[in-house]
């Protein structure tokens, strides 16, 4: 797309919430209303007005760390599949606040000798109001992201190793993050009189081969952060990080971290091409063709003509119309029924990712596991394994009129599953596939509530 809208990003913060657009001038911009609460009409009214002004369609919306909690426990052995109930036992002593299984996703991160469980628990009645007052205004797409993945996104495009990462929530209070590149396994809130940390520098031994020795914090903090074990110690400043992506300074770190993309952008020397002139040359040039074309066209049609001045009568030939036949689609391959399948249900529509995994076990898989998505998403996604490649045109031929319209994405070699279904929109209603399974599927884990 050669012109598109500017990114937006709305962060709800003490009571009120403040809206960044991803361009030069009158970038901020904050609202006196409370996401989490519940709004009257005249403040959905202004929020309304403001979206429509700035012709808002579409946002990432920021949500701190204490409304979604980012938690890892570890088995000490290899597992591919747990109960979600038993993920909110192992949760609940650790949140302080009551946990509804609709509100927890977790992903299973396999090691040679144990399996890490990140969790993601969203304090449900937050969350429900938040969604119960979008769905009053004009804004219906949007993204839900943590404050801490978005600081790990941007941390990532300069350290892929692990770290701890100390980031001010406000003078008093501050996160500590703990991530390697940009996924988060574990977040902490602290007061900021003095941050005992040793004890989360002690967890971080369980989840990786050694004790994380790498800290970043603000560069003007003080803090005295006490640990007991060398600690490599970084400052930074977020004005460094938006000047690096060339956005503006006023730009805090999560907020950078929904706008950029560092697989794109971290080649900061390599200026980005204006295809404006592209554009232009291009439509001088089809001009210029459609010119000579209709010259010569128009010579050969009077070279045609009978020299004798008399135009002979054209012979019409009745022809019979020979029918079109459409084409079939070659078949596609079958694929391995023994992949590791993840289901997951990024709409409002209840019980979505249960119905698209009782196809696949109709298809013959064994092995499927369902859940509700951490973001909102506006369309279906098949992500898969590189050497699960043709799984994508497998599912979108034999889900055809169920699954339409799914774009395709590479999941990363070390992901827990080899295809992962994104649930984007309505599920159609297009007959069930018959096919005969030749083994009975297993038990899933993780259901949807």
């Amino acid at each position: 797309m050669l012109f598109r809208s500017p990114k937006v990003v709305l962060w709800p913060r003490q009571g009120s919430l403040e809206i960044y657009i991803d361009q030069k001038e009158n970038n901020t911009h904050t609202l006196e209303l409370d996401l989490f609460s519940n709004l009257d009409s005249a403040q959905v009214q202004s929020f309304n007005t403001f979206l429509s002004q700035n012709k808002i369609s579409l946002v990432d919306i920021l949500i701190p760390d204490d409304v979604i909690l980012t938690k890892s426990f570890l088995y000490d052995t290899q597992i591919t599949s747990i109960e979600k109930k038993e993920v909110v036992g192992l949760a609940e002593s650790f949140v302080p606040f009551k946990i509804n299984p609709e509100s927890l996703d977790f992903n299973l991160v396999q090691t040679p000798d144990k399996t890490i469980i990140q969790s993601r628990i969203y304090e449900h009645a937050k969350i429900t109001q938040l969604r119960a007052n979008l769905a009053n205004s004009t804004l219906k797409n949007y993204n839900l992201i943590s404050v801490s993945s978005a600081i790990s996104k941007v941390i990532s495009s300069g350290h892929t190793g692990e770290y701890f990462f100390l980031y001010p929530l406000n003078p008093h209070e501050s996160t500590l993050i703990l991530s390697k590149g940009d996924s988060v396994y574990l977040t902490a809130n602290f007061k900021n009189n003095a941050l005992e940390i040793q004890k989360i520098i002690n967890y971080s031994k369980l989840y990786f081969t050694s004790t994380t020795n790498h800290l970043y914090h603000p560069e003007d903090d003080q803090l005295n952060i006490a640990t007991t074990s060398d600690i490599t110690k970084s400052t930074y400043r977020q004005s460094d990080y938006a000047l690096k992506f060339k956005r503006p300074s006023n730009f805090p770190l999560p907020v950078l971290g929904c706008i950029i993309n560092p697989s794109m952008e971290n080649n900061i020397g390599t200026p980005k091409k204006n295809l404006l002139p592209l554009v232009a040359v291009f439509v001088v040039t089809a001009a210029i063709a459609s010119v000579v074309i209709w010259y010569v066209l128009s010579n050969n049609s009077s070279g045609l003509e009978n020299p004798g001045g008399s135009s002979p009568s054209p012979t019409v030939v009745e022809q019979t119309p020979v029918p079109t036949e459409e084409p079939t689609p070659a078949p596609v391959a079958e694929i391995s029924k023994k992949l590791k399948i993840q289901v997951l249900n990024a709409t409002d529509i209840n019980g979505q990712a249960a119905t698209l995994k009782e196809r696949l076990v109709k298809l013959g898989f064994t092995s499927v596991t369902v859940g509700n998505s951490t973001e909102t998403a506006t369309a279906n996604v098949i992500k898969a394994k590189a050497e699960s490649a043709t799984a994508s045109a497998y599912f979108n031929q034999n889900l055809l009129g169920f699954f339409d319209d799914a774009t395709s994405e590479v999941l990363p070699a070390n992901s827990t599953y080899d295809v992962v279904f994104v649930i984007g929109e309505k599920l159609g209603t297009a007959a069930a596939p018959t096919v005969a399974p030749t083994v009975k599927a297993t038990p899933t884990t993780a259901e949807e509530e």
